[in-house]
């Protein structure tokens, strides 16, 4: 409108990696599966999130490169399962190597046996890395969670809970963890999200929650450091960056 300036509203977002995300490098069509199924059980217990980027119909192979390279530049640290030396886990090491991220190097030991050629040319490049070896999935799950359970934001996340429920009852612990978790995992994948959206999602969840329990959880999660719950009308929700 003419004689008026637009009032146009400046989102607040990370500055550097994702405190909470965790990228995982794997083979798509047998072993992407095995890493869903474990770290959506691990959402439940814990507020780590795992990025998971699968080959999908819509994305060419330019578009899906840089979506990996994206997730990889705002994550915090990322695992690479490089079963079968295959070729874009290890190209997506090498992109992590070269920007510093934090890496882990798993192996499935079971697939040695049968796997011949390029693949064992690139696990033998990698003779320097230590790897973390499984046969079966249910050690990757053990993996994993030795991963997740040890992972600095998992471990303030904790820190944070005992703080400030030191004097609260069992069921409110237990009550007041499920809250915050489902907030933070909101933002899973996310830059930032409005905070009357997110607000809204809990509400909706049909778990009995008011909006002053959702407040307070925010409060909290901001307060120790977890997350960053930006002032005024149009308020954004954000995990703290490194």
């Amino acid at each position: 409108m003419a004689g008026k300036r637009a009032n146009v509203r400046k989102r607040r977002v990370p500055t550097g990696p994702i405190a909470n995300q965790i990228f995982i490098g794997c083979p798509w069509k047998t072993v992407r599966p095995k890493y869903i199924t474990i770290t959506e059980r691990f959402s439940k217990k814990y507020p780590v999130s795992f990025i998971i980027v699968g080959k999908e119909k819509e994305h060419s192979a330019e578009d899906l490169l840089g979506l990996i390279k994206g997730k990889l530049e705002s994550s915090s640290g990322a695992i690479f399962d490089v079963s079968g030396g295959n070729a874009n886990v290890s190209l997506e090491f090498g992109y992590a190597e070269a920007m510093g991220v934090q890496s882990a190097l798993y192996l499935n030991t079971h697939q040695m046996g049968t796997r011949r050629g390029g693949g064992a040319a690139i696990i033998s490049d990698l003779a320097g890395k230590r790897r973390r070896e499984y046969k079966n999935e249910a050690r990757l799950s053990e993996l994993l969670g030795e991963y997740t359970k040890n992972h600095p934001f998992t471990l303030r996340f904790e820190q944070a809970l005992r703080r400030s429920l030191k004097s609260a009852s069992k069921g409110a612990k237990k009550r007041t963890r499920a809250l915050t978790l489902k907030i933070i995992h909101y933002l899973d994948d996310k830059i930032s999200v409005r905070r009357s959206d997110l607000t809204n999602h809990i509400l909706a969840l049909h778990n009995g929650y008011k909006a002053k329990e959702v407040e307070q959880g925010l409060k909290m999660l901001h307060k120790e450091g977890l997350i960053k719950v930006s002032e005024g009308r149009y308020s954004d929700v954000y995990i703290f960056s490194e």
